[in-house]
């Protein structure tokens, strides 16, 4: 804490004209006039937090009512789970601290931090009482606003979205890598005003910071050195931290030195990897050693420019995640809802799915076009049987070994973390009783978990622990893809109508001679009541999870069955016929959010 400048004249205590200016503009002082003003001054201090510092709430700070002048509190508090979580943002011209003010301090529920270098103007209790008694319509004002401030939580319209970004080098010599303009550059043209600040703004004041940020919807802090002053600086104004790397040069093991309180503001970091020409896959040296140094990271390769648009909608929150579901031969439908989204301009920016789903959506992630998937598709499921390794069942019907060879023939050694577009895979932990996330490792082995139906195909182990296919416990992991947050999602449901019956009412205490003579006439098979057990999943998480979609699309799959594998071009047909109605029905709302600038918007000022 800095307390800043100011003196006295006589009983008085004066500070700088601008601050007395930029008072004016608070809601507090609404209709009360200039000595308002000077009383309140009088009665402040007037101090600085640097960005990432705990407010602490003892001594004078215990039942002190907060204004914010420049820069930005943010409100924390404890979840279910007792993790402090970023509840509301205090921008400049706010107040903090009300509560405590009229309930007499002490008992601090939430906690305050700056997000970004601060200036705060403090009045005690005793300084307040004297203010109101003078001019009590600063009280009406202040319980205006906290009024206001309570409707907003209740709506859950208090959702703090992040504004600034530093964009700081892990590595020496990155100077030149102008990331930051061009993320500014792909926002600008979807309109959203986005200005870039670098070291040549190291000595502006705080109000030119506040105003600068104030002209535009997001701003770029771009560090110049992994140490230097003007990049902690940036660290300390970020709402989110994006680091920068080449993959051709090793990350250091040690994590970013953040101000105290900075992760739990921000975030961990997100990484940015530069590849070099020519270079697409590799991951730096120690990026397995990553612990703490950031949560997720991007692909930016040499003149691909599609990936510096996929982070510039992450960072917007337009980012579009495709989930599919689980469904044996339904979900060759997905390969018909790709085709016609791929047609409608739809970008595919974050990927996931479960069992036959997560096979697609790795196909997508892997980036290939819709000939490629449909050829690869049809020449492993139609053209070849990989579930025909039949063995003595003591752990599975089948081997698994033609579906192991099946996919690492496809997707050979590529880890998910080398993927060029981020990707997860859902399978079930029946050693926990939990789903498992693949977001790491082998991905031929992470899809074969997801696709290990239970009897049919043996579990995968990992770490001791059983893992089979993911539609036992998610078939349709919306959930997974919304913890990221990170824009709208279009769920792929193949679902469809129930098509396992059985004309018996009594099959299943026939004897298997009479079963044998019949055929199995409308009888299910063994292998149609596993694949149906591992798809299904539990009716009521599907329901949960399929509210939580932006955008559903569900083909009916009429008489399409699970083992269906020669109604290829049916259900991939059925799949496009649903897509392109539901987009002509519904419209396409996925890629703008509703009160953002326009399209036409002129583009804003770019400091650099």
């Amino acid at each position: 804490m800095a307390f800043l400048s100011s003196f006295r004249i006589g009983q008085q205590t004066v500070y700088p004209q601008d601050l007395q200016d930029r008072l004016r503009e608070f809601p507090l002082f609404d209709n009360v006039g200039d000595a308002a003003l000077r009383s309140i001054l009088n009665e402040a201090n007037w101090f600085g937090l640097p960005g990432g510092t705990l407010l602490e709430r003892d001594g004078e700070n215990d039942a002190a009512l907060f204004l914010v002048v420049t820069g930005c509190l943010g409100v924390f508090v404890s979840d279910a789970q007792g993790q402090r979580k970023l509840a509301a943002q205090a921008f400049a011209g706010e107040t903090v601290g009300e509560m405590s003010l009229i309930s007499g301090g002490q008992d601090h529920s939430a906690q305050l931090v700056a997000l970004r270098d601060t200036e705060i103007l403090r009045i005690s209790p005793d300084g307040f009482e004297a203010l109101i008694s003078r001019h009590p319509r600063v009280m009406v004002n202040l319980m205006r606003q906290t009024v206001k401030r309570l409707k907003f939580a209740t709506k859950g319209m208090g959702d703090a979205k992040p504004r600034t970004f530093a964009i700081v080098p892990l590595q020496d010599g990155l100077q030149d890598m102008h990331i930051a303009r061009r993320l500014a550059q792909a926002l600008s043209d979807m309109g959203i005003r986005a200005g870039v600040l670098d070291s040549l703004a190291a000595d502006q004041s705080a109000d030119w910071f506040a105003n600068f940020e104030t002209a535009h919807d997001l701003v770029f802090y771009r560090g110049d050195a992994p140490e230097s002053g003007w990049t902690h600086q940036c660290l300390r104004q970020a709402d989110r931290i994006y680091l920068l790397a080449r993959t051709d040069r090793p990350l250091p093991l040690r994590p970013l030195d953040l101000p105290a309180f900075k992760e739990r503001a921000s975030g961990a970091p997100e990484l940015l990897l530069l590849h070099p020409q020519g270079d697409d896959a590799r991951l730096p040296q120690h990026f397995s050693q990553r612990a703490g140094l950031f949560s997720h990271h991007h692909h930016l390769r040499a003149g691909d420019n599609r990936d510096i648009q996929r982070v510039a909608r992450f960072i917007a929150g337009r980012a579009v995640g495709l989930v599919l579901a689980g469904g044996g031969a339904r979900g060759f439908a997905h390969i018909g809802i790709i085709r016609a989204l791929t047609e409608a301009g739809v970008p595919f920016d974050h990927l996931g799915g479960t069992s036959m789903g997560a096979v697609i959506a790795a196909g997508i992630a892997h980036e290939w076009d819709v000939q490629e998937l449909t050829q690869r598709m049809r020449a492993v499921f139609v053209d070849h049987n990989p579930l025909n390794d039949f063995t003595l069942p003591l752990i599975a019907l089948v081997k698994g070994a033609k579906a192991s060879g099946m996919l690492r023939r496809n997707f050979g050694e590529a880890c998910i973390e080398e993927l060029p577009l981020p990707f997860f895979a859902v399978s079930s932990d029946l050693t926990t009783g939990r789903i498992h996330v693949h977001r790491e490792g082998a991905l031929w082995r992470a899809l074969r978990a997801s696709v290990a139906l239970p009897g049919i195909l043996p579990p995968v182990t990992h770490h001791g622990h059983l893992l089979v296919d993911g539609g036992v416990m998610n078939n349709l992991p919306v959930d997974v893809m919304r913890v990221r947050g990170a824009g709208p999602i279009i769920a792929c449901d193949v679902q469809g109508e129930i098509d396992l019956k059985a004309a018996d009412e009594r099959y299943g205490e026939r004897p298997w001679w009479w079963l044998l003579g019949q055929r199995m006439r409308g009888t299910p098979s063994i292998i149609s009541i596993l694949m149906r057990s591992g798809t299904v999943g539990s009716e009521a998480q599907r329901r949960i999870v399929r509210e939580q979609a932006d955008y559903l699309i569900e083909p009916p799959m009429l008489g399409i069955g699970l083992r269906d594998w020669k109604r290829f071009d049916d259900a991939i047909r059925d799949g496009y016929d649903t897509a392109r109605a539901t987009i002509e029905k519904n419209g396409l709302p996925l890629l703008r959010r509703e009160g953002e600038v326009a399209l036409s918007a002129p583009r804003p000022m770019v400091v650099s």
